[in-house]
This record gives C-alpha cells, sequence and structure tokens, in this order.
C-alpha cells in the first residue's frame, strides 16, 4: 500500500511533523504548554488494510486514504537521502574540487594541462609522460613518495605535474585533495597578506593549506627568489615557510618542478630542505635535457 500516498498527503504529513518538532523544540527551551494540532483530529479512520503493516488506513477529508506507517517511512527515507546527498556535496567539496577552487596558478593556461593535451614531438618527451603517467598510477594506488621534475624552461613540467594531479583528482575513489601551487605566486599572496589582515592568504593559513593537500604540485621552486642566478640565496623567511610546509608532508607525496639542479637548489636554499623534498625521488625524477622550450613555438608573424 505503500503507492496509496499521493504528494498532496505526503506534505500535509511532513508539515504537520515539522510543526510538531518545531512545538516540542520551543517547548523544551521555553517550557511551555504544546500547542494542539487540530488538523491531525481531522483524520478518519477507514476499513481499508494495509498490505505492508496490517493497520488500518487513514483519510483526510477528500483525499485518497493513506497508511501513517507507511507515511512516516517515506518521510524517514526522503529524509535519510537529502542528508546523504547533502554529505556526498560536502565531501565533494572539500576534496575533489579543492584542484579547481585551491590552487594557484602564474600561468593560468596549466589549468586545463591533461595528459591528452601534452604534445610528444621526441624521444624524451614521450618517455617523460610515460614516466608522468606511471607515477599517477602509483599515486592513485598509494604510493607516497616524492616526485622532481627538472629541466629546462618551457619544457612541460608544469604541464606533466598537473596532468598527473588531473588524473589522480579523477580517478581516486574516495576523492583525495589535490593541489597544484605555483611557489612564486603563493609567497608574493603571502606578503601581500602581511599588510591585509582580511586576506586568506595568510602565512598559517596557507601552510596548513598545502601540508593538508593529500597530493601536492610545487611548481618552479626557485623562482620566486627573483632571478636564476645561481648563487643568489632565498630569504630565511622563504626558507622557514618551505621547510614548514615540506616538514608537514613528511608522509604525503609531494611532486616539484624546478629549473635548478639539486646543487643549485642546496646553495639557494639549504641541504636539509632539499634532502625532504627529494625524499624517495629515486627512480622518480623526471629529467627534461634536450626538449626545446615548447612555449617559443609562436609565430608572431615577424
Amino acid at each position: 500500500m505503500k503507492n496509496n500516498l499521493d504528494s498532496r498527503t505526503a506534505d500535509l504529513l511532513k508539515d504537520v511533523e515539522q510543526k510538531k518538532q518545531d512545538t516540542l523544540a520551543r517547548k523544551e527551551m521555553m517550557d511551555v504548554k504544546p500547542l494542539e494540532f487540530p488538523l491531525l483530529g481531522e483524520l478518519k479512520e477507514s476499513n481499508l488494510i494495509c498490505d505492508e503493516h496490517l493497520c488500518n488506513l487513514v483519510q483526510f477529508r477528500e483525499l485518497k486514504p493513506f497508511c501513517k506507517k507507511c507515511a512516516m517511512e517515506k518521510i524517514l527515507i526522503e529524509n535519510n537521502e537529502m542528508t546523504e546527498e547533502a554529505a556526498a556535496k560536502y565531501h565533494k567539496r572539500t576534496t575533489y574540487d579543492w584542484l579547481r577552487k585551491q590552487s594557484i596558478f602564474s600561468d593560468e593556461s596549466i589549468r586545463h594541462a591533461t595528459f591528452a593535451s601534452y604534445i610528444e614531438d621526441e624521444k624524451e618527451t614521450i618517455e617523460n609522460k610515460k614516466l608522468a603517467r606511471h607515477i599517477a598510477g602509483e599515486y592513485l594506488k598509494g604510493a607516497t613518495y616524492n616526485t622532481a621534475f627538472s629541466g629546462v624552461v618551457g619544457a612541460g613540467k608544469s604541464h606533466l605535474s598537473m596532468a598527473m594531479l588531473q588524473a589522480v583528482n579523477e580517478f581516486s575513489n574516495p576523492y583525495r585533495r589535490c593541489l597544484f601551487v605555483s611557489v612564486d605566486e603563493l609567497m608574493r599572496r603571502i606578503k601581500d597578506s602581511f599588510s591585509n589582515k582580511q586576506s586568506r592568504f595568510s602565512e598559517q593559513s596557507m601552510v596548513e593549506r598545502l601540508i593538508k593537500a593529500d597530493l601536492l604540485v610545487l611548481d618552479d621552486l626557485g623562482a620566486e627568489t627573483g632571478a636564476i642566478s645561481t648563487d643568489k640565496g632565498a630569504t630565511d623567511w622563504t626558507v622557514r615557510t618551505l621547510n614548514a610546509i615540506v616538514n608537514g608532508r613528511m608522509d604525503k607525496p609531494t611532486i616539484f618542478t624546478t629549473n635548478l639542479s639539486s646543487a643549485e637548489l642546496i646553495n639557494m636554499y639549504d641541504k636539509r630542505l632539499v634532502s625532504r623534498l627529494f625524499r624517495g625521488t629515486k627512480g622518480h625524477v623526471i629529467k627534461f635535457e634536450k626538449t626545446k622550450d615548447k612555449r617559443t613555438d609562436i609565430d608572431y608573424g615577424f
């Protein structure tokens, strides 16, 4: 007899039930006598029997007779479905949607980078894409080692690292928090927050966000110093900030890209920070040594 409940009756019962709950809640807070519900007095018991609960159906005015127990079960099911749907949306917003909403780019074109859009035009790019796809597959299985991209400017390091994030973000079950962060842009936004107390990019909040990510890309490490000079060191504040992020991620995988060699990174930062960045990267370093700068392949017409 579950099908004997029409939408008007269901809506009426929901309204009555909500009013009862609201009244009881007010009574608990104010200790007042609960209100009466005269509409309930208009429910008339019929001679029809519910096949499910073997009880008499009731009828409200001229509406179709229905089973009160069936009606309550329907309401509970719908409430549970709404609760589960809301929980699922919240979970997706705080995991899957991180890559789109929380990432920080210095080059917006990287936002849509995928393996499919990566151009393989020489042996090195073919091999590096294959290795990147393999590592992304291992991250999907739970690997926690770090990955390093190194080599010439414009070879596609940022593109492939973002493609890895896209793959892990799309196929993880359950969802994971994937995050792409341009180190240069990160440091700039944190510095801007020093004079803007309302900024959501405060040092503490950004360090916590990067630590919380399940898979993180630190893009273009070294560019935040303002030059690619090997004898220019990062500021103490930059080193402390990066150390806080890397130390908080010792049990989580981090992908980083850089135009510098390991020796140049040590000279720019410090040996301990670089050592932790390279944790587990043996066999997981993707080098671009021969690939030309893909960003210069533009015909300007002169």
